[in-house]
């Protein structure tokens, strides 16, 4: 073999060790972008129920809404593959809780009446601060905002559209006019969001 031949060998030896892990994260990567069926986490009702209620936390305005940056299959994978049994079981509690809150069943109430019960839960909720039962409906709102918030700011068009977002920032700028530095929108960072 001469020089040529095992410079050849090694570069495709170098390039298939190399490449297949990347081919795996590219294959990952697409098939995380496909939209799921359905829920992987919660049954199909549990998660209209989350939708409903991520959609009055974050509503479509003339920017995208919580439904449409995927935030309930953002909650739904987070309960899948990051919380523990122990967090699954509160939130479920809740969920149940919160199902029982009103006579009539919540997604059978109008918008109106959703969005009343939403939010005199979430005041409930804050009106009693650390003391709030974890397994409680105002709990299940709180919990379910956080997690809303969290999935949409995490989205694109949550940093893009309504934080101000630049991929690769310029160079520094000393004295900027508002309007052309975002127009007070806050700016997309990396935070920590303690549940």
């Amino acid at each position: 073999m001469n020089r040529r031949e095992w410079l050849k060998c090694m570069s495709a030896l170098a390039l298939s060790a190399a490449g297949a892990p990347l081919l795996a994260v590219f294959d990952a990567h697409a098939a995380a972008l496909k939209p799921a069926a359905g829920p992987r986490f919660f049954t199909e009702p549990q998660g209209e129920l989350i939708a409903a209620v991520v959609d009055i936390i974050i509503p479509r305005t003339d920017t995208p809404g919580a439904v449409d940056a995927g935030v309930p299959r953002f909650i739904d994978q987070m309960f899948k593959d990051v919380y523990s049994k122990a967090e699954q079981a509160r939130y479920l509690a809740a969920m149940a809780s919160f199902r029982g809150a009103s006579n009539t069943p919540f997604l059978k109430l109008d918008a109106t009446q959703r969005k009343a019960l939403v939010t005199r839960l979430h005041a409930e909720a804050l009106a009693k601060g650390r003391d709030v039962d974890p397994g409680s409906a105002p709990a299940f709102v709180l919990m379910t905002k956080k997690l809303a918030m969290l999935g949409f700011f995490m989205s694109e068009p949550g940093c893009t559209q309504v934080l101000q977002y630049v991929a690769v920032p310029g160079g520094y700028q000393a004295d900027v006019p508002l309007s052309k530095a975002g127009n007070g929108r806050a700016w997309a960072v990396e935070t920590v969001l303690r549940l």
